[in-house]
């Protein structure tokens, strides 16, 4: 169902919709689904995806956010999902986020946030990744430079990574791009990454 965009801010308490779109989607009910391509729902629209999925999102492979993807997505409760890449999508959930493998958010220009917290707020990624439960986190903070790195809920640093995602480094990319890229395509070729 078809919600304005004023009423969708209303029920997410929170102005995620207005100046953006004039409707949002409604699913009230809970969306279970076998691969989430933003990039993909927002071209076979011709247009921003804005959307609520007001009884929580289960992806069962790949919730993609996608990159140059303008679109915007609310989750109430939880979204769960078996692996989840960030991108330039906005994906506010204000429950928790359950991932099977991994989580991965490179340098991108998109929004996630996860009841209430953010990993670029200033009291740091902590407060949103106690609500993220899944075995790999590698996200960027854009606010200070540098990666989140998590593996079975205890922190992980870029030293810890294995030499194939810290060595051959494109020297034309910064090195958080650099680093971000082989984290991504080594997370999907399903290695390690530690």
């Amino acid at each position: 169902m078809k919600i304005s965009a004023p009423q969708a801010d209303e029920l997410t308490g929170n102005s995620w919709f207005s100046g953006h779109t004039d409707g949002v989607e409604l699913h009230e009910a809970p969306v279970t689904v076998d691969e989430f391509d933003a990039e993909a729902r927002c071209e076979e629209r011709d247009e921003l995806e804005t959307a609520v999925f007001g009884g929580g999102l289960t992806v069962a492979g790949t919730l993609d956010l996608g990159t140059d993807v303008h679109a915007i997505y609310v989750v109430r409760g939880t979204l769960r999902a078996r692996r989840l890449i960030l991108g330039d999508a906005v994906l506010v959930v204000d429950g928790a986020v359950e991932v099977d493998e991994w989580l991965f958010g490179g340098v991108t220009e998109g929004l996630f946030e996860v009841a209430g917290h953010q990993a670029e707020s200033p009291t740091g990624p902590n407060a949103l990744l106690a609500h993220v439960r899944g075995p790999v986190v590698a996200l960027y903070d854009r606010a200070r430079r540098e990666f989140v790195l998590r593996e079975g809920g205890s922190p992980r640093t870029v030293a810890d990574l294995v030499p194939q995602v810290r060595d051959g480094l494109d020297p034309d990319l910064r090195e958080e791009i650099s680093i971000a890229a082989n984290l991504r395509a080594r997370l999907i070729a399903g290695g390690p990454i530690f």
